[in-house]
């Protein structure tokens, strides 16, 4: 997502920065850096943190989370109610909620929404939804009807789950739950591509590709803005992190999500009123394609990949102690952690032992091996550390960068294309704060999210029965039993959990950080001045 700048002149760049007089912020306006275009504007498209950070802003669901929190809170819905058995949600809607466009926002419009949240040309949210009476038979087109989903009337809809599923209310509130006009999403033209209608809080003012997006306040929005609410969000496209540092120092952007490498202990002092970190729950791992050689089936060869990865440089060196290293895939603070389980260790030879006893001694028989990766700076030197820690016991990877939306499709693809794939870096964020979204979602077989093709039938029986099983405790062990199995069989090599920084002018006040990632931010309760 960005092209390295070289260091001299980035440090240059940021002294001579750091030097000028920042710029008084535009009454009403929040500049924010963007690394790169988003890949869709589409809510059941987007799967990535420059995609979602417009759909929160552009599209409202029933219910959303409240700032800081994976806590819901009503939105769209005035209320709801739940049955006695846990099957049945029942959603009032608000009176007044309308559209971009102006038009009512109905319960007919929520049940089109979750159609072609679950209709495969339109999305890739299906495994949101799992526990959704009648989902695998209108997903699989064995059935036009969608029995979870019923408009009672204009103002009332009715979900049905085929069991109980404690975290459905927090589905509703990720990006699956978005709320669209049926005339302006089913329309021949795909208008919505270039020009998106939602009820959310900010509407699509302007758009010039790979300069800025601009978005403005909705004032029909049913939540009033707070005095001093901010009116408008200008997102600057700047792929460089050092060069955002420096525009953010020199006064033209309000806020960065990204401090450059390098940077973090420095900046931390010079802009303390700025600096804000938090912990996300967010996974950075290396994958492996379990679908073809030389890592499909064979788990000591992922052991031996495993164990010559130095977690600890990655994390205190490359990452600058702003994460932590990662003992497992469920995060801490989430369902199913376990405190007590270590980081597979960094033994360069227990890797070289593994790696003979797998049959390629010193890595001989191996070929040069594809490791994929988007070509943000970060990215780029955890790749090239990779690189040398494999290379020290005999393996040989080859690293491919792309843009963002290549990688993606790189990952999505089929056939030969996938199969040339043999490693890959991903970092998963919550959608919905729950195991089931880390673990089902990215490693049941034929999950939407399992770019590495996995399989494993013990480890899919354990998810189908944490995602039935009513009481959280048992429900805990049973997702905690199924990460252990992933560390056991190798199926990826976790790196760091994530935390975020984040620089944003001291004139801004009222934002919060969310455990989601900062594209969950609730910029429409912030508010400008002193």
């Amino acid at each position: 997502m960005r092209h390295r700048m070289p260091f001299l002149a980035a440090g240059l760049l940021a002294l001579a920065a750091s030097c000028a007089s920042p710029e008084q912020p535009p009454e009403g306006r929040l500049r924010y850096r963007m690394p790169t275009d988003p890949p869709t504007l589409d809510p059941f498209q987007a799967g990535d943190d420059n995609s979602l950070v417009y759909a929160y802003l552009i599209f409202d669901g029933l219910v959303e989370f409240v700032p800081g929190s994976t806590a819901v809170r009503p939105a769209v819905a005035s209320s709801w109610t739940v049955s006695t058995d846990g099957l049945t949600y029942t959603f009032s809607l608000r009176p007044g909620v309308r559209f971009h466009d102006g038009r009512p926002v109905t319960a007919r419009d929520v049940v089109y929404s979750a159609r072609r949240a679950l209709t495969p040309k339109t999305s890739a949210k299906d495994g949101f939804f799992e526990a959704l009476a009648g989902k695998h038979a209108f997903w699989t087109g064995a059935s036009p009807d969608l029995a979870g989903v019923r408009a009672l009337d204009d103002r009332t809809v009715a979900f049905t789950l085929a069991h109980p599923y404690g975290p459905f209310l927090t589905v509703l509130a990720s990006e699956a739950g978005s709320i669209l006009p049926e005339e302006v999403y089913s329309a021949p033209s795909q208008s919505w591509l270039q020009t998106p209608v939602g009820c959310g809080p900010y509407r699509l003012a302007a758009r010039q590709p790979g300069v800025s997006l601009t978005l403005e306040r909705f004032e029909g929005h049913w939540k009033a803005a707070p005095e001093g609410a901010l009116r408008t969000l200008e997102f600057r496209i700047i792929h460089d992190a050092s060069t955002a540092l420096a525009e953010y120092r020199a006064g033209g952007i309000d806020f960065t999500q990204e401090i450059p490498p390098g940077h973090r202990a420095a900046v931390r002092e010079e802009l303390a009123s700025h600096f804000h970190n938090s912990s996300r729950l967010s996974l950075f791992y290396f994958g492996f394609n379990h679908a073809a050689p030389p890592f499909g089936g064979n788990a000591t060869l992922r052991r031996a990949v495993a164990h010559a990865v130095d977690r600890d440089f990655i994390v205190r060196v490359l990452q600058e102690e702003k994460d932590l290293p990662a003992a497992g895939v469920i995060t801490p603070a989430m369902l199913g952690h376990d405190p007590e389980r270590r980081p597979v260790a960094h033994d360069p030879g227990l890797s070289s032992r593994l790696l003979a006893e797998a049959g390629h001694p010193e890595g001989r028989g191996l070929p040069e091996i594809d490791y994929l990766t988007n070509d943000t700076e970060s990215f780029r030197r955890i790749a090239d550390r990779l690189q040398a820690d494999l290379a020290r016991v005999g393996i040989r990877i080859r690293i491919k960068t792309m843009d963002l939306g290549a990688f993606i499709a790189a990952l999505s693809a089929g056939g030969e294309a996938h199969a040339g794939m043999g490693l890959f870096r991903m970092n998963w964020y919550a959608d919905w704060p729950d195991p089931d979204n880390f673990l089902g979602l990215q490693f049941s077989t034929g999950a939407s999210g399992n770019f590495g093709r996995y399989s494993n039938p013990v480890f899919d029986e354990l998810i189908a029965a944490g995602r039935r099983e009513p009481d959280a405790t048992r429900r805990g062990l049973l997702y905690r039993q199924a990460d252990t199995l992933l560390i056991q069989d190798a199926a990826l090599v976790p790196v760091y959990w994530y935390g975020q920084d984040a620089l944003l002018r001291p004139s801004f006040r009222g934002m919060t950080l969310s455990p989601l990632g900062t594209f969950a931010i609730a910029w429409e309760e912030v508010v400008q001045g002193t």
